[in-house]
């Protein structure tokens, strides 16, 4: 019984498909590559804007540009969106991007380079990147370990 259930728990491990990274993940302001970091603040030098990320398929995406709320659609394919922002005017802009339970809000802004003392883009709490191979070696080191101990019990009982 113990090594029925051992064998079960370890299946599930393998057989759940871990997921470390979030579905909404905002992948360019502009020309700006964001490599999915979550930021609460970026600059932009260029007025004309154009958001592009990645979501659930086919999900609404919801764009909140300094109160004015927009939805567009990501591609039912592979998840892709975008949102055309226009021309925005050389200031700070409140900009909340959310889909279901996600959402990311940031200040956006326009016509100015980061500040000169910033030595660090480095983001708030973010998850792992999706395919860190380290949770999943250690669910798989632990499920090994309590088949192995399972059969050396058995082994002992018997």
């Amino acid at each position: 019984m113990r090594t029925l259930f051992a064998t079960l728990l370890t299946l599930s491990f393998l057989l759940v498909k871990p997921v470390f990274a979030e579905d909404l993940i905002l992948t360019h302001i502009g020309g700006l590559a964001t490599q999915g970091k979550v930021l609460n603040h970026w600059w932009y030098e260029p007025q004309r804007v154009i958001l592009k990320g990645t979501g659930s398929k086919g999900a609404n995406i919801d764009v909140t540009l300094d109160g004015v709320f927009n939805v567009t659609k990501a591609s039912v394919e592979n998840g892709s969106w975008q949102y055309d922002m226009g021309t925005l005017s050389v200031a700070d802009h409140n900009v909340i991007i959310a889909s279901g339970a996600e959402s990311h809000s940031f200040i956006l802004t326009i016509g100015s380079a980061p500040p000169a003392d910033m030595s660090s883009t480095k983001g708030g709490d973010q998850l792992p990147t999706a395919g860190s191979v380290l949770p999943i070696i250690g669910i798989i080191g632990a499920a090994a370990a309590l088949i192995f101990y399972s059969f050396k019990k058995n082994e002992v009982e018997s």
